[in-house]
């Protein structure tokens, strides 16, 4: 059994939607002003998507016959094998 890791690079239009709390409005709205990343409980929803790259790594072998032919190799979304120097 092979395990590869692939990493992808997308970007990513989305609407987030998020409550803040204060005791008054202006406090709770220093609060969403402050905001730089949404918080656990925001709500995301992705409007838009762009791949723009991905590549494919070997990451973990096992004795295999089938893993020792692309030992040393990565591929990428483009097209094609790099080899590992």
């Amino acid at each position: 059994m092979v395990k590869v890791l692939k990493k992808s690079s997308l970007e990513i239009s989305a609407d987030v939607e998020e409550f803040f709390d204060g005791e008054t409005i202006e406090e709770a709205t220093k609060k969403a002003h402050y905001q730089i990343m949404p918080g656990e409980l925001a709500k995301i929803n992705i409007t838009d998507n762009k791949f723009l790259k991905a590549t494919i790594k070997v990451v973990g072998e096992e004795n295999d016959v089938r893993s020792k032919k692309s030992s040393g190799t990565k591929s990428t979304a483009t097209g094609g094998e790099q080899k590992n120097v």
